[in-house]
């Protein structure tokens, strides 16, 4: 075995559920985008256990810590900052192969920005820090 090349071939970030990939809606100067999943659970045992704590899976989670640079003027990137003021769910789009058939593409994470943070790099550029947290589950593309 050996392992696996990191490769996205582009983000975007669409308003709503069916809205597919374009380059109208492509998420750019995005180098970040580690998507980390999460579970809750509960203690299974109480009394009369040898001692040793067991623990079930309740619900599952995920977040999406995003870090590039700013586009002015980028649709997605004005949709990414209205998630955050508005508390708006969005729908991030990770196309890991736009020929492959449907279903095989990629993922997209239904996401509401919980945080937006803009500055400015040594270089310059302002820099965009953001985390989506997930509201449901992935769906393939």
């Amino acid at each position: 075995m050996s392992a696996s090349v990191a490769y996205v071939q582009s983000l975007h970030l669409v308003a709503t559920e069916s809205a597919t990939a374009a380059p109208t809606n492509k998420l750019d100067g995005i180098s970040e985008a580690p998507v980390q999943f999460a579970e809750d659970s509960v203690d299974t045992n109480y009394l009369g256990s040898d001692g040793w704590k067991r623990n079930a899976q309740t619900l599952k989670s995920f977040t999406i810590p995003l870090s590039g640079h700013l586009m002015k003027g980028s649709a997605p990137h004005a949709l990414l900052k209205s998630s955050f003021m508005t508390g708006a769910t969005v729908y991030l789009l990770v196309i890991e192969d736009s020929a492959a058939p449907t279903g095989s593409q990629g993922w997209r994470f239904p996401v509401r920005a919980t945080s937006f943070e803009e500055g400015k790099s040594s270089g310059d550029l302002v820099t965009l820090s953001c985390s989506l947290a997930g509201q449901g589950a992935p769906v393939a593309i």
